[in-house]
């Protein structure tokens, strides 16, 4: 019989950030028609999901998101999303 261990996960293998992506379908960028909130384990990771969602949401074709991660009780930008027309 073979045992294996495995170690305990480490505080960084547990950590995960929260995202929040506002996607805007009209002219006003301060109006988000949609807002997603999500986890993932980076911001690599939280790019592709806010692509993926982003191309899921409903609207016109020409649509953008404004990604943010949460920082505490507030929220720093990262980036600007465009799904083009």
């Amino acid at each position: 019989m073979t045992t294996t261990f495995c170690p305990a996960p480490s505080v960084d293998m547990l950590s995960v950030d929260t995202f929040r992506l506002e996607i805007v379908t009209g002219p006003d960028p301060d109006s988000a028609a949609m807002l997603a909130f999500f986890t993932a384990d980076g911001i690599a990771a939280a790019i592709g999901q806010a692509r993926r969602l982003l191309a899921a949401a409903e609207g016109p074709d020409d649509r953008f998101g404004e990604l943010y991660v949460r920082d505490g009780e507030l929220a720093t930008w990262l980036t600007t999303l465009h799904l083009g027309a």
